[in-house]
């Protein structure tokens, strides 16, 4: 099986810190209080300390590092039987939706320190939830047209055995994926930062394991 691309992996990797090194070079010039709390017209009602803002920056930081991890790491089918130029394809797919959602993720994180940087009011919380709902709920939308392969989607044994579970698996993994970026989008209306971060990682042990559950379901019951 051929290696993996270590230059391309080295770009993503990039992507991943580029958030975390800019917050670095202007951490000096952020404005020691940080609005948080605003009225119905916008003016200002609260502040936070930069530790506030810092610790925002770090839960963005490990739920983009996650995500890299679940993306790289998912054991893949073994794919020997299919066709080379099949194979390959499949692989520059993956790895373009894989530097989509981490360049999604770096540009939408730098906003924010940017917007803080120049002193622009707005709820952190509100638009850190917003930005992982937002990607979360892109991920359940593509999941649903997914076509079976070794490198993309729900891979489990099961939906690799069989189209028809593969078809319902993602059906049901776009569902629930895309139900959960909207309920996180709506809880940063309402929850704290530290509340909100247990919430998103409790969702993403939900993600991960529903489908795996529901596409062992699925295939032992059409097995009778």
């Amino acid at each position: 099986m051929k290696q993996p691309d270590f230059t391309k992996e080295l770009l993503i990797l990039a992507l991943l810190l580029v958030p975390m090194v800019y917050l670095a070079i202007i951490w000096n010039s952020l404005p020691a209080a940080i609005p948080v709390t605003f009225d119905a017209s916008g003016v200002p009602e609260g502040t936070g300390e930069k530790s506030d803002f810092l610790l925002l920056m770090i839960f963005l930081f490990f739920t983009n590092a996650l995500i890299y991890f679940l993306f790289r790491y998912i054991p893949k089918a073994d794919a020997n039987q299919e066709i080379p130029s099949a194979i390959e394809v499949e692989r520059k797919e993956y790895y373009r939706i894989r530097f989509l959602i981490h360049t999604y993720q770096a540009v939408f994180t730098c906003a924010i320190i940017f917007m803080v940087h120049i002193g622009q009011p707005f709820i952190m919380e509100r638009w850190a939830f917003m930005g992982v709902g937002l990607l979360i709920a892109g991920i359940g939308f593509y999941l649903r047209k997914l076509k079976p392969n070794n490198y993309l989607g729900v891979r489990t044994p099961w939906t690799l055995q069989s189209t028809e579970v593969w078809t319902e698996t993602h059906r049901m993994a776009s569902n629930l994926w895309v139900s959960a970026g909207i309920i996180i989008m709506i809880a940063g209306f309402f929850l704290s930062l530290i509340t909100g971060v247990f919430i998103i990682f409790f969702v993403a042990i939900v993600l991960a394991a529903l489908p795996y559950i529901y596409s062992f379901r699925l295939y032992n019951k059409d097995k009778g």
